[in-house]
């Protein structure tokens, strides 16, 4: 579905997806089953600031909005909705 996508938009939800199913969905089963905290996933996220998407750039953040984080954790949850918290919890 379509929901009016910017092009950045766009290329944001297709990295969030590539890393959703190339690097999330292979270690998902692993982290529930042990219950380990996932920090290279975590680390991946952060190299490609996903956890500055929604900050202010005057703060250091990519000054993006709601919609942007939405999109990311939306793709990170289609492999795993705990691992996909970690970013969403950041906005909090």
């Amino acid at each position: 579905m379509d929901y009016f996508l910017t092009d950045e938009q766009k290329e944001l939800q297709q990295l969030a997806r590539k890393v959703a199913m190339e690097k999330v969905k292979p270690v998902a089963a692993y982290y529930d089953k042990t219950g380990e905290f996932p920090w290279d996933l975590v680390k991946l996220f952060a190299d490609l600031d996903f956890f500055r998407i929604w900050v202010d750039e005057k703060y250091g953040g990519m000054g993006k909005g709601v919609m942007e984080l939405v999109l990311v954790t939306e793709e990170l949850s289609r492999a795993c909705g705990g691992i996909a918290l970690a970013v969403a919890a950041s906005a909090l």
